[in-house]
């Protein structure tokens, strides 16, 4: 079957050329918020990602297969990422076991 991975709505910014950092809204009990005003401690992580998950990032936007994608990352980054398929689809796991990430059945065009 084929997956078209998506990035779920997660903050996210890119930090510089080739660097994606997700920020995670922390989820707090309401004790922990008043902790957490108290001490002014932050309400979100912020994950920093390394150049080859960057580039898997920016390419989950529901326009790709997975398929697609892997091909795409061998081509990018060639003996780096090799096996790519079994580092790939792991990454794309990893990602969607976080709550980060959703695989759907069909793609978005490029219209959306």
């Amino acid at each position: 079957m084929t997956f078209f991975p998506v990035r779920a709505e997660v903050g996210w910014e890119e930090s510089g050329p080739e660097q994606v950092v997700i920020i995670i809204n922390k989820e707090l009990s309401s004790l922990e918020e008043r902790v957490a005003n108290f001490l002014g401690a932050p309400k979100s992580v912020r994950r920093p990602l390394d150049e080859m998950n960057s580039k898997l990032w920016m390419l989950m936007d529901g326009k790709m297969t997975v398929n697609q994608i892997v091909a795409e990352m061998d081509r990018i980054f060639a003996e780096k990422i090799a096996p790519a398929p079994e580092r790939v689809n792991r990454s794309i796991a990893d990602f969607v076991k976080m709550g980060l990430v959703k695989l759907h059945k069909t793609g978005f065009d490029e219209q959306e």
